[in-house]
């Protein structure tokens, strides 16, 4: 059964000012329950994985060297996410499935981070608002005053219950999506959402991860040009969080609200 957002949640100028000083009390706690629990349990940290770029052409040539005679290997298809292991000049090396090594032109690259096939270094919201609908995507709210379109991604993102879509307020930009996850004693939730962004959403494997799936607060991360893509559960409520953040882009939000007070 779909969980529908209550829309009465940030209706109000004051509300979506408390939405986004939560959003950064939910920071602070995370960071303080994970110290916390990595004194007492310990926590796993990953090795910060190198530079990583999307496909941005319908489809990019590898190649066995890093030039453009050199022979095809494969091609690979828009949205695929390969790792820079080394570059030369404008051809950047890459780690093919087979683990083998091959050479990709940067021109049929991007470190745009794409959500629902759009770039939100430079999606409008009228694009990605299109984008939604084509998903099928519930609106709860959608009104150009306001920073934050609400929806009920369910139909789109298995598991989920709740979206915000915020935006800067003069230039209608990209700033933020928060997708919740509603959970209660569900450890696992946070590796499968992890692994929904790794795999269906087409962002590679994590930067980095912290924390203890088993227990305690757990944070994936990825790390693309302007984009901060996290998976976040706190503790011992197991509700876990998709952010897609641009940070320039919050603080130029956060003072709009500020100076709408």
């Amino acid at each position: 059964m779909n969980v529908m957002l209550k829309p009465a949640r940030i209706t109000g100028l004051s509300s979506l000012v408390g939405l986004v000083l939560s959003r950064v009390w939910l920071k602070m706690k995370f960071v303080l329950v994970s110290g916390l629990c990595f004194f007492a349990f310990g926590a796993a940290q990953a090795q910060a994985e190198p530079s990583h770029w999307v496909v941005a052409v319908p489809v990019a040539n590898v190649r066995a060297a890093p030039e453009g005679g050199a022979a095809l290997v494969t091609q690979l298809p828009q949205g695929t996410s390969v790792a820079e292991l080394d570059r030369q000049g404008n051809w950047i090396q890459v780690r093919l499935d087979d683990e083998s090594l091959a050479w990709m032109h940067q021109m049929t690259l991007s470190q745009s981070v794409q959500f629902l096939n759009q770039p939100l270094d430079r999606v409008t919201r009228a694009e990605l608002r299109h984008a939604l609908s084509e998903k099928g995507v519930r609106v709860i709210r959608e009104v150009d005053q306001y920073p934050y379109d609400l929806y009920n991604p369910a139909t789109w993102l298995p598991e989920s219950t709740e979206m915000a879509v915020g935006y800067t307020l003069e230039d209608q930009a990209f700033a933020v999506a928060e997708i919740t996850f509603r959970s209660a004693g569900d450890t696992d939730l946070v590796r499968r959402v992890a692994e929904l962004v790794r795999d269906d959403l087409q962002m590679g494997d994590w930067d980095r991860v912290s924390g203890r799936r088993a227990e305690g607060p757990v944070e994936f991360e990825w790390r693309r040009g302007a984009v901060q893509v996290t998976v976040q559960r706190g503790w011992p409520d197991t509700t876990t969080y998709l952010t897609y953040e641009m940070p320039s882009r919050m603080e130029q939000m956060q003072r709009e609200l500020r100076q709408r007070q």
